[in-house]
């Protein structure tokens, strides 16, 4: 059952080799097979023990396949351990295509021979063979390659300076150990013409041993950084899949050889261990803290930096879009801080040197923060982050100032369990500071975490900034538009009072005279009028239109408003042309402070003589009523085109406040409708008023 599985993983580990087609570079093809061996030995090691115990042909046959292909596997590798330090002739793609050629040929003949052309006899538990046989042959090309291999390791050990022979000791200690191993095997085979079982347990468990030896060079001084090239995401996606799988399969292995050594497996273990493997998965899904320990793993011991720092600047650009205020710029940071950095305890400090920093946000209270726990400017350990990229509580090369800050400031630490403080801080501008409580993980902060805060610690202080810049941005329009409206409605005011003011001087000598009478009920009326036209503005500006809306009809409406304005803007000519009935539903009053206003800024435009065509229609879909105010006047100024004179403050006319337009534009809006500009091809200014028409009257 176990043949054909055998069979097809060495061929998959024989072709995983053709990845280094895509790889450009030796150092990671020497990467590509060092992976390639060191799941080739363990697999080696595995089929030895499988023929120990099922001494048979078919097992011989891929026992004596699989050392063929591994030694293929030790052969590429040895190579390209040398090219790595050693300079060669040829490029490194003509090496690698003479490995392809040469692994090819010799596949395919141990494959042919081992298949047609093999002969061996058991007999006492020995396997015995004849010269010149297939095995025999076999026995010579592993010998050849692995003193070939063992003389490239030499070469690879002398071309090592003395700083770096401490990290690959291991390494090339295993690799010697599995050639001497593998050349004892062949050399006895050739020298006896046998093979012996006890010998094939002794060779497994030297290759075993020799593997370990490997294995651990390659985990504890990360040989595979920056050669292979797999993305973070990518690892963590496969994580609860991979645990998932390698679970199955390590049980499916567990039955399999069970079966095989005739060992019996009750029901009872069976699916008290299938149970047990999917609650630990269960539980590695649910737990965070876990997961975070895998990804604390994974970064540490597969990667050679903790973080990928380019998607922690993503993360937090991205967390900072639409960051308006200061409590989005820390909600954004914490949370970039929460999701990277291994640990639950996270403060953050605001301010500047001239008012203290306070906390607005620690692991109590992450959005609001604490009045406590502030730190005023002048406290030595702001003076210290100021002058430091960092302060860890158990920094390992202190300074003076270090040991007198820790000393210092040692109640304040430990109240709040700080461990590594780091500034926010863009230039020379201090705007904060992080504090990082201890690592769940165990870990210790190191020079990974370092970088990393200082990098989101500029990034943060320049959202900041940014923010901070477009709040005193705000607050100044603000004041500069109180003012203009404050000048607007102090100049209505002070009319009205003028012309209260010349009343009551004048009331003693004529309060009996009828004229004198009619006058002052006039003046009270047009002043109480001028009084409710300021709050109607100020209402407008509040954005508190609420239209009362009624059916007019468009035409006869137009006709009463000039009625009304005529006595007023009796020096311009209005001329009212309406080619058909429209019902419009509307709020008569706010449609005839459009018109007013759009008209006296006509006449302030023009003066006397000023002619004013007023013209009515449907828009192309039948749906509004279009009312267009043409007049004669010198236009508008084309900066102000088409939109920015409807802004507030925004004006031409000497002493214009820029607030009648933006009315305009407001209630038109609360209409349902709109209103444009534009200059006329004929001169003067063309104003264009949509309004929605009474659903279902024509």
């Amino acid at each position: 059952m176990l043949i054909p599985f055998f069979y097809t993983l060495n061929l998959l580990l024989l072709l995983s080799g053709l990845l280094g087609i895509r790889l450009n570079s030796g150092e990671r093809r020497f990467s590509l097979a060092l992976v390639q061996t060191l799941l080739g030995l363990p697999l080696l090691a595995g089929e030895y023990l499988y023929l120990v115990y099922h001494l048979e042909a078919q097992a011989v046959q891929v026992v004596l396949f699989s050392e063929i292909v591994f030694a293929l596997i030790w052969l590429s590798m040895a190579l390209r351990l040398r090219s790595a330090t050693v300079a060669t002739m040829r490029g490194p793609r003509l090496n690698f295509l003479i490995e392809i050629i040469v692994g090819a040929v010799v596949t395919a003949a141990a494959g042919y021979f081992l298949a047609y052309r093999s002969a061996t006899e058991i007999s006492n538990a020995i396997l015995a063979f004849h010269h010149y046989s297939p095995i025999y042959f076999s026995a010579v090309f592993i010998l050849m390659t692995v003193l070939y291999a063992a003389w490239h390791l030499e070469q690879f050990w002398r071309a090592l300076n003395a700083t770096r022979r401490w990290k690959y000791k291991f390494l090339v200690v295993g690799a010697c150990l599995v050639c001497g191993a593998l050349a004892w095997g062949a050399s006895y085979r050739l020298t006896y013409l046998a093979i012996v079982p006890r010998h094939i347990l002794l060779l497994a468990a030297l290759l075993l041993f020799g593997w370990t030896l490997m294995s651990y060079t390659v985990v504890h001084h990360r040989l595979l950084n920056r050669k292979i090239f797999v993305s973070r995401k990518v690892v963590y996606s496969f994580v609860v899949p991979s645990l998932l799988a390698a679970y199955l399969l390590g049980f499916g292995l567990v039955s399999l050889i069970m079966r095989t050594f005739g060992l019996p497996l009750s029901f009872v273990l069976k699916w008290l261990f299938m149970a047990l493997g999917f609650v630990g998965v269960g539980l590695f899904a649910l737990s965070g803290k876990m997961r975070r320990r895998v990804h604390f793993f994974i970064s540490t011991h597969f990667f050679i930096n903790k973080y990928e720092y380019r998607d922690e600047w993503l993360a937090l650009s991205q967390h900072l879009q639409g960051a308006l205020t200061e409590a989005d710029v820390v909600k954004a940071l914490r949370q970039v801080l929460a999701e990277s950095l291994y640990t639950t305890e996270i403060f953050i400090w605001l301010g500047d040197s001239s008012h203290g920093y306070r906390l607005v946000s620690s692991p109590e209270n992450p959005d609001t923060g604490s009045n406590e726990n502030g730190i005023a400017s002048n406290d030595p350990l702001v003076r210290f982050i100021e002058t430091h990229s960092h302060f860890h509580v158990k920094e390992k090369k202190p300074d003076q100032a270090w040991q007198k800050l820790s000393k210092n400031k040692e109640a304040f630490l430990t109240s709040l369990n700080l461990i590594l403080l780091s500034p926010i801080s863009v230039g020379n501008q201090l705007a904060g500071l992080i504090g990082l409580g201890p690592e769940f993980t165990g870990g210790q902060y190191g020079y990974d975490d370092f970088d990393l805060l200082t990098f989101l610690g500029s990034q943060t202080a320049s959202a900041l900034l940014a923010v901070h810049m477009a709040e005193k941005l705000a607050h100044t329009r603000e004041r500069r538009a109180w003012n203009r409206l404050s000048a607007f409605v102090l100049h209505d005011i002070k009319n009205a009072a003028t012309m209260l003011s010349l009343l009551r001087e004048n009331a003693p000598d004529h309060i009996h005279e009828p004229e004198f009478q009619q006058d002052m009920l006039e003046l009270v009326d047009d002043t109480l009028r001028r009084m409710d036209r300021v709050e109607q503005r100020l209402r407008t500006l509040k954005d508190e239109i609420t239209p009362v809306r009624q059916n007019l009809e468009l035409g006869l409406f137009l006709q009463v408003c000039w009625h009304r304005l005529k006595t007023k803007l009796a020096s311009i000519e209005i001329n009212i042309e309406c080619k058909s009935e429209m019902q419009v539903n509307t709020d008569p009053e706010l449609l005839f402070s459009i018109l007013e206003n759009l008209l006296l800024n006509a006449f302030e435009a023009g003066g006397e003589g000023t002619i004013v065509r007023i013209r009515t229609g449907r828009d192309d879909d039948g749906r509004q009523a279009v009312v267009e105010i043409i007049d004669n006047g010198p236009g508008i100024a084309e900066e102000l085109l088409p939109d920015v004179l409807f802004e507030p403050f925004k004006t031409s006319k000497a002493g214009g406040s820029g607030i009648g337009l933006l009315q305009v534009k407001r209630m038109a809006a609360s209409l349902g409708g709109s209103v444009s500009a534009e200059n006329s091809p004929q001169g003067g200014a063309r104003f264009v008023i949509r309004l929605p028409l009474t659903a279902g009257v024509g």
